[in-house]
């Protein structure tokens, strides 16, 4: 499947709705703003190619780079993190949105094994 299909990419919505949600019930919960953080700043990431033919290329890069930034902040502020190269690492200076992408995977395959002791 597609990062670009259309169902994957509402589904994915409708996480990163259903975290905020979870964020207004519970301000100040620093996993759970880094859980929609790392989802929000990934669907960013994969709206850009849909978007730019909606909106114009430079308004969806914009928001995919602010998100991944947020994330990335985030991480560096609170030593927080899953994936191979740590948020401190200068790689990501410039490459935000990898750093995203890195965190996305990490989170999806916790997720799975989660999923795995649960089932």
């Amino acid at each position: 499947m597609s990062t670009t299909d259309p169902f994957a990419l509402l589904r994915a919505a409708a996480v990163v709705q259903r975290l905020d949600d979870e964020l207004t019930v519970h301000p100040g919960d620093r996993q759970r703003e880094r859980t929609y953080l790392v989802h929000r700043a990934a669907l960013a990431d994969r709206l850009v190619p849909v978007l730019a033919e909606v909106e114009g290329a430079a308004t969806s890069e914009q928001d995919a780079e602010d998100t991944a930034r947020r994330l990335l902040e985030h991480d560096r502020a609170h030593g927080a993190g899953r994936g191979p190269v740590p948020a401190a690492d200068v790689r990501w200076d410039t490459d935000a949105r990898g750093y995203v992408r890195q965190e996305h995977a990490a989170a999806a395959l916790d997720e799975h094994d989660q999923e795995h002791v649960r089932g």
